[in-house]
């Protein structure tokens, strides 16, 4: 079985630029954005876009892709409007990786300064969303740091989505940054499995299907987003080493979205060493187009 360890590459020039650059790197998945993440207005794939995304995926190897939605999205806002385009640009993002044959689309979880007002305006907009949801695309929802108002820092909250929302599509991003700032360790053995313990009973192992292996720059359970390079932060080398050689994940796709894409090829390689994977090679990869 291949391992799925890659990065958030860029789609400047095109989607599948996106495969090009991973394929230098030595990924075996990419995550990508479809479109602008920092704008509302929806934007439809073309059929050309389609094609030459899988023209990069024959041409790379690379099978695994996947998109995360665009920062602006807060399906849980307190303003009526702001919702609404919420919805409207998620559902387009739902739409894109339909067409472009993307399995999961990462959102964020969005915020509210009442967690439970948030919290029921977030399970109707994810059934809303449920109900026009296209065929083989998964709303995967992101475990978040709690900073500021943010929902959905605690695996409870995503219990409380899944009682009231029963959906086989409704999967999870575990971020590493997110999950030990929200105050889940993950450095040490018996620490490390009394959370996956949790995670199981609260919302069901099944269910995690994508990692964001990122380092954090603050400590534990500080409820703050920043990300660090592998190994570099406050989770080091022995979160990474636990989660890379757990069974239960290995057939996960692993992304890191460290804060300089220079530096990526560095983060890759501890993960493939801490693996105990031989790396792939950092072959030239075909002409981006």
């Amino acid at each position: 079985m291949q391992r799925l360890i890659g990065a958030h590459t860029s789609t400047a020039g095109g989607l599948q630029n996106a495969l090009y650059e991973g394929k230098r790197l030595g990924c075996t998945a990419v995550q990508i954005f479809t479109a602008s993440p920092r704008q509302w207005k929806p934007t439809p794939v073309a059929p050309e876009q389609v094609a030459k995304l899988q023209q990069a995926r024959r041409e790379t190897g690379i099978e695994c892709v996947v998109s995360h939605a665009a920062y602006l999205i807060n399906l849980a806002a307190p303003d009526p409007e702001t919702r609404r385009k919420s919805l409207e640009a998620y559902r387009a993002e739902l739409q894109r990786c339909a067409a472009l044959g993307i399995r999961y689309a990462v959102v964020h979880m969005g915020s509210h300064p009442d967690f439970e007002t948030g919290m029921q305006l977030l399970i109707a907009s994810l059934r809303d969303l449920l109900a026009e949801l296209p065929d083989g695309v998964h709303i995967t929802m992101e475990t978040m740091a709690g900073q500021g108002s943010a929902l959905c820092y605690r695996f409870e909250h995503f219990a409380q989505i899944l009682d009231a929302l029963p959906d086989e599509r409704l999967v999870i991003c575990a971020d590493s940054c997110h999950l030990f700032a929200a105050g889940y360790e993950l450095r040490v053995p018996e620490a490390y499995e009394a959370v996956w313990e949790a995670f199981d009973r609260l919302v069901g192992l099944s269910r995690l299907r994508v990692w964001h292996l990122n380092d954090s720059k603050k400590p534990f359970g500080s409820r703050v987003d920043r990300h660090e390079h592998i190994g570099e932060g406050e989770l080091g080398e022995s979160a990474f080493r636990l989660i890379l050689n757990d069974p239960r994940f290995a057939s996960l796709p692993m992304l890191i979205e460290t804060p300089d894409e220079q530096r990526f090829s560095e983060d890759l390689a501890k993960l493939w060493r801490w693996a105990g994977v031989p790396a792939p090679e950092q072959l030239d990869a075909p002409t981006a187009v």
